[in-house]
Parts: structure tokens; C-alpha cells; sequence
């Protein structure tokens, strides 16, 4: 509002007007003297319980040398309305409430002008003879003084005034002092606003009124100063570093009649004093306390006043370039109301077009959004008028959206109207072009709720009778498009897909088309999220390259969790929508998990382009398979009540499984199970339920039995699961699946025979066969009775085995009894898998279980591995993912190998059999380092050198000649190569190893090598037991040497016991010897 201006300045000895002074003047109030009053202490506030009939004299009895004819006494300013606003609406509604403070006087001072020299003393003079008035009289004369020298006041002045302050703060709080002091806060029309000024009057004043009034609860009416009027309001304002008009200062001349400038003349302002009187008073608790606020029993009158004056001025019929700036800056201030929200939005649009207010109206913008906090039928429509204002220019564009954030802070349900109705904004035909920005704004914003709520609304479309898909689809296309992508597609997915409980959707009436549309925007949504990089690194994926793949993998494992919840969807929220017959129903699950047919996914609209529909296509299902979807999938297959039957379910879980095993890489997990309840489940899918109108003979238990194909299907899923997840699936079946443990020897021996190869002994084969055959002979037999029941049942037709339908398609079930021989198909199949997904290479190259060494100890000595070669031909190049056992027995397969004679014909080798001999060599030799590394280098462990050499050593104890000479060359290899990195200390050896070594030549690794080891302390042990043990079983006399030498050098002295006894073995065993080859020798001259 326009606060109205004097007419004329008013001077010191003009004659009192008869109305209201201006506000610039000082006023003298009451005569130079009147009835005595009592003596009070001025220390303490006076009570205000003066006499009714106090005299008042007329001005006339003022001297008139003074000069303070202007200054002459007036009514109390709580019987005058004054010129503020609110200061006359409380006067009309509480006139009793003249005084709020307890300690203000009835008014009756005389200015009284003396030194400011001698102020104090007078002051002083005048307390001790308790004459209130004088002390009054005398501070209200201090006051005249600074008003007339405001640019330059009296330094002894003021800072008398500021130690009266300090020791007496009382003495300012009577009402004609308090009415003086506003007096230099009041605005002075004769005064140059535009110039700089000297500001320490003002200052000075409000810390006088802040000392008087700074222990006070209840301030005067008189203190109408603008954040104690605003608490009124209860608006909002925003900081200001969020106010437009803070960056403009105040230059430029932008000052109204309704701003509050600095009231003081351009003059030097070098000698200014900081004035902080209360500073010392103020705890650090108190900084940043709002303002009290003072209105609260008149907050009706004062809403119905504010109301009143602005429909009076936003009514009025004058041209939008006479709006004034101190109406939108009141609207600013008054946003806490909602019927000045609603006022203000109407209009606020051509505010903001206007040149002039642009700035005052972005302000008034900021504190609308801020304050719009409710949920009633008002800020609803202040929201709906606020989404359809539209602004070009950028400037005032990006203050709109920061404007949309404070909206959504303001109240929490403000972000779902906000989105339904830019939505709908966006569908109607007066749709606002800031839509899309405005709606990437709040995505921004709220990352996580924005797109379920942006979800809620695409399910009030599809809920309508009319068919809204394919606007749908156009719509969500263009949001994401316009936002970048930058949206949770995860979050807005699962939007879709909860429940909602609203009328119109429990009463909706095309419950099944919902569901299918809403599994339709769940597969677009999910190829939305193919963003150029995400496509880039797709492309980069197909080439085989392997770098600057996060993208792609982050799409990935995205679709997998979509793809969960939508199978939880299927599961649990779709049955209680609505009974979706049962083509529809498996309809939407293939197509959620992308194994429908491709024109499904495009036929509304033709999107994706025909250039990138199958790219897109593949990128989507060639994802990770969750835990949670597999499980859910087979529990839809077991339940009755939903239309997915197991032999369905089988055939899905497995396209899955072997899908997002085709994806397998080392930066991403495809397939990732945990619970052993997954093979239950999967087995529980196959297995054979008779009809239920069937009555079988009373005591009569029917076998367990399992449709065969499903059978066989299940144990080839579980192959698949085990070999990803060995640690938890892959030990279960290792344990307790006889079946599936044999198929997982197969994969990892590459060997797909019955009995499996891991099974050495020959006679164990022999069992193994009998026992199928007594099953299998079993099984038909439990079969042909339970047909028979069943046939004399329904058909009375006697079941034998040529024509009995069960025997072919079922099986026994019981899958922890002893394995069962597959089907040449089934054979066929796993070695077709094993081939594509690797899965013999993932078993072994688990080490927690140690699958791959479990047969290789199962297997020992008793048999060749040439499996072995192939695995570790294939494990291209990594040997560390090996157990070392596997290496060892590697080594010495090639040195087996290389005994064997070979013939001259390597001229007539062809190109193929020279380059696979060339890489075998490669091979051995990256294993030969391996092991020595494993022995010799900096690495080397106790634990590794142990297993080394236990390998090797075990096998001299063999009862094969042939087994031993290989552990023999093995150890030469492993050893001797290794001393060759020991330079020039290898050419000087030890005299006493020098000895044995050149008495024993092919015995160098015992003697010399192995003593060398950086951990022979810790295998000195195990070798001298390994030794005793072999020389029992050797009968190479150089060997036997070479084993005594040794142990002689290098054997505990601890189990010199034990040596005592070896040695009248050892003893005996020589004296046998040479009879026998005394008796030999003897019986061959006799021959000859």
C-alpha cells in the first residue's frame, strides 16, 4: 500500500494542526508542571494505576523562548489511530489495551534542553529528588537535539545516552520517551533519501528501545516495525539470497513511498560508532530465533482486514502498468494467506510479463510457491493456475523452476498434483510448452517418488474407458525423451504395478485390458532405458570388446529387477484385480520377461524403429535372471489357482536359466542363487499327479514317479544353477543328487559316458550297471501296477508293456538314491551345454569346493586323466584358478606322453597336428613355470610347497615301476629346472653333495635340489616319511642309494629310532637279493 504523504513540512514553530501530525514531527506531550506526583524508583518499572483526573495544561503555558511550540503536549497516541494500518485496526479492537507494556506512563512531558555536558549530573540530580518528570523532560530535550543535527550529533550527547543505557535501562520506557525515540525512526519527507547518509541517530534510537524493552514480553503498539507486522501474516518468506530485488540493491532510483530508507543527510560519517548496547546481553542461543509472534489473539481481524485491502486494490479498473511495486511486495508479505494465493496466481502471469514489476513479481512467485502448503480446493487451484502460466524468456524460466522446488518442499502432496496435473495439462488441448521442463524438474527433484506418482497417473489413463494406450506410449516416449533419461525407470515400473484402492479402480470394469496395457508400458519403459551409451557399449559387446561396459551392465541388472517385480506382479497384485483368463495371463508373463514374439512389442505403434527392433529386442533379454524371479516362476508353475501349469513353468525357468547363461562375463553375475529350496521346487515341477476322479484300492501307496522329460529338464536347469552358484547349489548336489553329481563329473571331465570315467575301479563299475539294471527293472514293474489300477479304474483294460502309455514318459523319482543313467538325448544335450556355457571350466574352477580335486584324489594313481589335459589346455592361459594337484598331475600325463616312442614321420605331420604340438609345448612350459614359481618364488608358501611335493611324493610309494618313475621325472622337472635361476651358485655346489651327485647322476634332484628349497625346513618331514615308505616298495638299488644318502644327510634326528629299524629292513632285504642272484646265477652257468 501507498502509505499517504504529509501535505506540507512541518516546522519547529509552526502552529499545531488540528488533525494528526505527520509522522516526521516530535511531539511534546502534557504541561511544564502539574500535581506532584509521588517519588518512584526509576530502576524499576512504574506501574501504570495513575489518577483518571489527572490536569493537563494548555500549550499556551509553554514558554515561549523554548522554541518548543512545536513540540506541544497532544492526546495519548492510543486514543489517535495512527497512520499504520494495523496500528488502528487494534486500536478498534481492543481500545482498553492503551498501553501493552506495563511500564509506560500516562504522557505528560515537557522537553527540557540542557548541555550534554551536564546531562548525567542533571539526571542524576533529578532521580535523587524523585522528580520523574524532569528526568522525562531532560531525555525527551537529548532527543530534540539529535533530530535537528542528525548528520553530525553530539558525540558527548549520544554516548551519555548510551551509558545511561547501559546502568539504567528503565528510564527510557515511559511512553513519552519511547514516543520520542520512534520520532528519529519515523520518515522525514524533507530529508534527501537519495544521497548517503549518516545512520547513527537511527541506530542509537533502536538500541535505546532495545535496552528499555529487551527483558519486556509485550512490546507498544507504537513498535509497528515490519517482521514483528509480518508475523501476522504467517507467511513464508523466502531468504534473501532467494529475493530478486536483494541483487539490485538500491540503486537506480527504485525507491517508493512505502520503502524505508536510511532518514539522514549526506554528511561524513568518518567518526561513526558501532552502537550494540544489547550485544553483551544476547546469547549465543539466541542468534537466528524467529520473531515472536504478537498478533496471535487478533489474527482474524487482521486476516479480514489484509483481505479487504487487497480485493479493494487488485479490484479497482486501472490499466496492469499502474500496478504498484508495494502491491505485489504486500501480496509477498501476505502469501500466508490462501485466499491472497488464490488472488494472487490469477493475475500473476501478466505481472510477470510486465517489464516493470518482472523482478517484484519473480519475488511475489518465489513466496506463493513457498506458502502454498495445504491440500484444500484453494492451493489446488493456485497449483492448476501456476501450470498453466507461460514464460519464454530464459531468465524468468529458470526462476520458475527453482520456484516449482520450493513448491514441492512446501508440502509433501504437492508432488503428486503437481505431476497429474502437468500430465493432463500436456493431453489437453491448451497444453503449456513448458511442460516437459517443468516435469523434468520434478524428477530432479524427487528421483525416487516423482516416477511412482508419474506412474499413479499413467494408471488413471489406462483406467479410462477410452482407450489411452497408444497416447500412452507416445507420452511416455516424449518424457523420456525430453528429460534425457534421466529418470528411475526402476521406481516408475513399480509404480505401475501396485495396487491402488481408489473407486475407480476397484470398480473398474476392463479390468483384463489393464492389465495387459499395463504390461505393455512395462516393456516399453524398459526399452527406454536404452540410452545412446547404453547402446554404444551393446554394439562395443558384440564386437568383443570388453571395456567401457558400465553402462550396458547397469541397463542389465536394471531389467533383471523390473523384471522381478514384474513377476511379482503376475503373482500376487494381478490375481486380486482381476481373473485374467489364462492365455492373457501367461501372455503378459512371457512378455514382461521378453520371450514373446517380437511383433507384440511393437504392433501399437510401430516403436522401436524396424532398424532398431531387434537390437533392442536382444539387449532386453539378454539380461541376468534373478533368485527371486526363478523362484517366483516355479511357485506359479506348483500353484493350482494360477494359470500357469508346471510343464509351462519348466519350459520358461529353463529358456531363462540357459538365456542368462549365455550372458555369463566376469564383470557381471547372471545367475546368482542362493537358496537350496530351488532344487526342491524345480523337482517338484516334474512331478506326475494322477487324475483326482481316480480311486485307487484302499492301501494301495502309488510310487513316487516324475514325467521323464520334465525329469531330465530338471536336472539339466540344476546342472546349469550348480555350475554358477558351486559354493551353495553346486555342494547341495555334490552331496545329496548322486544324479546330478555324476552329471557334473561329466562336464568337468568333458567324458559322457555310463558309468562316468571319475569311477576307476572297475568292479564299482560292474556295480554300478547291475544296480541301473535292478532299478530300471524296478521301476517298470511300480509303473505297470499303478497303470493297471488306474486303467481298472476307468477302463478296465488290462495294462501290460507293450501297451501300457506310462512307461515310456514316466520315471521313478528319487532323486537322492543312487544315479541313474541319462538318455542318449539327455547326453547329447549336456554335452551340447557344456560346449556353449562352459560349465565343466566354471566347476572346476571353484576352490571352495574343490570339486576338481575331489576326483583327482578319488582317481589317485590308479588310472590316466587325459580329461585332465583337456581342462587345463582350456583354461587359456589362467592357471591360477587350478588346484595345484591338477598341475602336477598335467605334468606328469606330458611326461608319460613323451615316454612313449615316437616314430620319424614329423615330415609328414600336417600344419594342424604342428601348431596343436607347438601350443601343448607353450602349455607346458607356462605350467612347468607355474610350479616352480609355486616352489621358488618370492610367493611360496608353506601351504603350496606342501601340496607340491606331497603330490609327487606320494607316488614313489605306488606299486606301479611306472607310477614311480614318472613322480621321479616329475620331481627332476619341478626341482632341477628351478635351480637353474640360482646362477652362478648352481656351478659351486657342496663337496659332500658334489660326491653323492657325481655317484648317482640322475639322482641330482634328491641330493642337491630339493635340500636348496627357500622352505625345505618346513617339507624336511613329510620327505623323510615319504622316503621310508617308498623304499619298502622300490626295488631299483640306485634309487634305494640314493633314498639312504639322503636320509643319512637329512632326516630328524628325533626319529632316529625309526631309521634303526629301516635299516635291518633294509638289511634284509639286501641279503635276499644277493641269494636270489647267487641262486640265478648259479642256475644260469648250470644251463649253459
Amino acid at each position: 500500500m501507498n502509505r499517504p504523504k504529509p501535505a506540507a513540512l512541518r516546522r519547529p514553530n509552526a502552529a499545531k494542526p488540528s488533525g494528526h501530525p505527520p509522522p516526521g514531527d516530535f511531539i511534546a506531550l502534557g504541561p511544564k508542571g502539574g500535581e506532584p506526583k509521588a517519588p518512584a524508583v526509576l530502576l524499576k518499572p512504574v506501574s501504570t494505576n495513575l489518577p483518571a483526573d489527572r490536569k493537563r495544561e494548555a500549550s499556551s503555558a509553554l514558554p515561549s523562548s523554548s522554541g518548543l511550540s512545536g513540540l506541544a503536549k497532544r492526546p495519548k497516541l492510543s486514543t489517535t489511530p495512527p497512520v499504520s494500518a494495523l496500528g488502528r485496526l487494534a486500536d478498534v479492537a481492543a481500545v482498553d489495551k492503551r498501553a501493552i507494556s506495563p511500564s509506560i506512563k500516562e504522557p505528560s512531558v515537557v522537553p527540557i534542553e540542557v548541555s550534554a555536558a551536564i546531562l548525567l549530573d542533571e539526571i542524576e540530580a533529578a532521580e535523587s529528588e524523585g522528580n520523574d518528570d524532569r528526568i522525562e523532560g531532560l531525555l525527551c530535550g537529548a532527543v530534540k537535539q539529535l533530530k535537528l543535527n542528525r548528520a553530525k550529533p553530539d558525540i558527548t550527547l549520544y554516548l551519555s545516552l548510551m551509558f545511561l543505557a547501559k546502568i539504567k535501562p528503565n528510564v527510557f520506557s515511559t511512553e513519552g520517551i519511547i514516543e520520542a525515540l520512534c520520532s528519529l525512526l519515523r520518515r522525514d519527507a524533507s530529508i534527501n533519501f537519495k544521497a548517503k547518509g549518516n545512520s547513527l541517530v537511527s541506530v542509537l534510537a533502536c538500541n535505546l528501545l532495545m535496552a528499555a524493552y529487551e527483558e519486556d514480553e509485550n512490546w507498544p503498539e507504537i513498535f509497528n516495525f515490519v517482521d514483528n507486522i509480518q508475523t501476522a501474516f504467517g507467511t513464508k518468506m523466502p531468504p534473501t539470497s532467494m529475493l530478486l530485488q536483494a541483487d539490485t540493491g538500491r540503486s537506480g532510483g527504485d525507491l517508493s513511498a512505502g520503502s524505508s530508507p536510511h532518514p539522514s543527510t549526506p554528511e561524513e560519517d568518518d567518526n561513526q560508532t558501532e552502537l550494540l548496547i544489547a550485544e553483551e546481553k544476547l546469547s549465543p542461543e539466541d542468534d537466528g530465533q524467529m520473531m515472536p509472534s504478537r498478533y496471535d489473539e487478533l489474527a482474524e481481524s487482521v486476516e479480514d482486514y489484509v483481505l479487504d485491502v487487497l480485493r479493494d486494490q487488485l479490484n479497482r479498473r486501472q490499466p496492469m502498468d499502474n500496478v504498484s511495486r508495494n502491491l505485489l511486495r504486500l501480496l509477498t508479505a501476505t502469501c500466508g494467506y490462501k485466499e491472497a494465493r488464490l488472488m494472487t496466481v490469477q493475475r500473476l502471469e501478466m505481472w510477470l510479463q510486465n517489464p516493470k514489476l518482472t523482478r517484484v513479481a519473480q519475488d511475489l512467485l518465489m513466496s506463493l510457491c513457498m506458502n502454498c502448503n495445504t491440500q484444500c480446493a484453494d492451493d489446488m487451484e493456485v497449483i492448476s493456475n501456476l501450470i498453466k502460466i507461460r514464460l519464454k524468456p530464459k531468465v524468468l524460466l529458470n526462476q520458475y523452476m527453482l520456484c516449482v522446488k520450493e513448491l514441492l518442499n512446501a508440502n509433501r502432496d504437492n508432488l503428486g498434483t503437481m505431476v497429474k496435473l502437468v500430465i493432463f495439462n500436456e493431453l489437453s488441448n491448451a497444453r503449456n510448452p513448458n511442460n516437459m521442463q517443468v516435469l523434468h524438474t520434478v524428477l530432479q527433484h524427487s528421483p525416487d517418488q516423482g516416477p511412482k506418482f508419474l506412474a499413479m497417473v499413467f494408471q488413471d489413463l489406462l483406467t479410462n474407458k477410452d482407450d489411452y494406450l497408444r497416447a500412452s506410449r507416445a507420452l511416455l516416449r516424449e518424457i523420456i525423451k525430453q528429460t534425457k533419461h534421466e529418470i528411475n525407470f526402476q521406481s516408475f515400473c513399480f509404480g505401475l504395478m501396485q495396487e491402488r484402492k481408489e473407486t475407480t479402480h476397484v470398480d473398474l470394469e476392463l479390468k483384463e485390458r489393464f492389465v495387459i496395457q499395463v504390461t505393455d508400458l512395462l516393456t516399453v519403459s524398459m526399452m527406454l532405458g536404452i540410452t545412446a551409451q547404453v547402446k554404444e557399449s551393446g554394439i562395443a559387446w558384440d564386437k568383443g570388446e570388453k571395456k567401457n561396459l558400465e553402462s550396458l551392465r547397469s541397463f542389465q541388472n536394471q531389467i533383471a529387477s523390473i523384471q522381478r517385480d514384474a513377476v511379482w506382479w503376475l503373482h500376487t497384485v494381478v490375481p486380486t484385480i482381476s481373473k485374467v483368463n489364462a492365455k492373457d495371463y501367461v501372455h503378459c508373463l512371457h512378455k514382461v520377461l521378453f520371450t514373446e514374439q517380437p511383433e507384440t512389442y511393437y504392433k501399437w505403434d510401430n516403436w522401436p524403429p524396424e532398424s532398431d527392433r531387434n537390437f533392442f529386442l536382444r539387449l532386453c533379454s539378454e539380461v541376468p535372471l534373478l533368485e527371486d524371479t526363478l523362484m517366483r516362476i516355479l511357485v506359479i508353475g506348483l500353484s493350482r489357482d494360477l494359470p500357469l501349469g508346471p510343464a509351462d513353468a519348466m519350459e520358461l525357468a529353463d529358456h531363462l536359466v540357459k538365456r542368462a547363461a549365455g550372458v555369463q562375463s566376469d564383470d557381471l553375475e547372471v545367475l546368482r542363487v542362493e537358496r537350496i529350496q530351488l532344487i526342491d521346487a524345480v523337482l517338484n515341477l516334474c512331478t506326475y499327479h494322477h487324475p483326482e476322479n481316480i480311486q485307487l484300492p484302499a492301501g494301495y501307496q502309488p510310487p513316487n514317479l516324475a514325467i521323464s522329460a520334465l525329469y531330465w529338464k530338471a536336472w539339466l536347469l540344476l546342472l546349469v544353477v550348480a555350475a554358477f552358484n558351486p559354493q551353495k547349489i553346486g555342494l547341495a548336489a555334490w552331496d545329496g543328487y548322486p544324479t546330478l553329481k555324476m552329471l557334473m563329473e561329466m562336464v568337468m571331465t568333458n567324458n559322457y559316458s555310463y558309468p562316468p570315467c571319475t569311477i576307476a575301479d572297475e568292479d564299482t563299475k560292474t556295480e554300478m550297471i547291475n544296480r541301473e539294471l535292478q532299478v530300471s527293472q524296478r521301476e517298470k514293474q511300480e509303473i505297470l501296477a499303478f497303470e493297471s489300477h488306474l486303467a481298472a479304474a476307468s477302463t478296465k483294460q488290462t495294462i501290460t508293456e507293450s501297451n501300457s502309455l506310462l512307461l515310456s514318459q514316466l520315471t521313478s523319482l528319487d532323486p537322492q538314491g543312487p544315479p541313474r543313467r541319462p538318455p542318449p538325448l539327455i547326453q547329447e544335450q549336456v554335452k551340447t551345454l557344456n560346449q556353449s556355457l562352459r560349465l565343466g571350466h566354471l566347476l572346476c574352477r571353484s576352490r571352495n569346493p574343490d570339486f576338481l580335486l575331489n576326483i583327482i584324489q578319488r582317481q589317485a594313481s590308479s588310472q590316466s586323466m587325459p580329461w585332465l589335459a583337456d581342462l587345463v589346455q582350456s583354461s587359456e592361459g589362467s592357471l591360477d584358478v587350478l588346484p595345484v594337484q591338477c598341475l602336477c598331475e598335467f605334468l606328469l600325463h606330458d611326461a608319460a606322453d613323451d615316454n612313449l616312442p615316437i616314430e620319424d614321420d614329423e615330415e609328414g605331420e600336417s600344419k594342424e597336428q604342428k601348431a596343436k604340438k607347438r601350443q601343448r609345448q607353450q602349455k607346458q612350459r607356462q605350467l612347468l613355470g607355474r610350479l616352480q614359481d609355486l616352489l621358488l618364488g618370492p610367493k611360496a608358501d608353506e601351504q603350496t610347497t606342501c601340496e607340491v611335493l606331497d603330490y609327487f611324493l606320494r607316488r614313489l610309494s605306488s606299486s606301479q615301476v611306472a607310477s614311480r618313475v614318472l613322480a621321479m621325472k616329475g620331481l627332476a622337472l619341478v626341482l632341477s629346472e628351478g635351480g637353474l635361476k640360482d646362477g652362478d651358485e648352481r656351478d659351486q655346489p657342496m663337496e659332500e653333495d658334489s660326491t653323492d651327485a657325481e655317484l648317482l647322476p640322475g639322482y641330482q634332484w634328491l641330493l642337491q635340489d630339493l635340500p636348496k628349497l627357500p622352505l625345505f625346513d618346513s617339507v624336511r618331514g613329510m620327505t623323510s616319511t615319504a622316503l621310508q615308505q617308498a623304499i619298502h616298495m622300490e626295488t631299483d638299488p640306485q634309487t634305494i642309494s640314493a633314498y639312504l644318502i639322503y636320509l643319512s644327510q637329512h632326516a630328524p634326528v628325533e626319529e632316529q629310532a625309526s631309521h634303526n629299524d629301516l635299516a635291518l629292513v633294509i638289511t634284509a632285504s639286501y641279503l635276499t637279493l644277493i641269494t636270489l642272484h647267487a641262486f640265478l646265477s648259479s642256475v644260469f652257468v648250470e644251463h649253459t
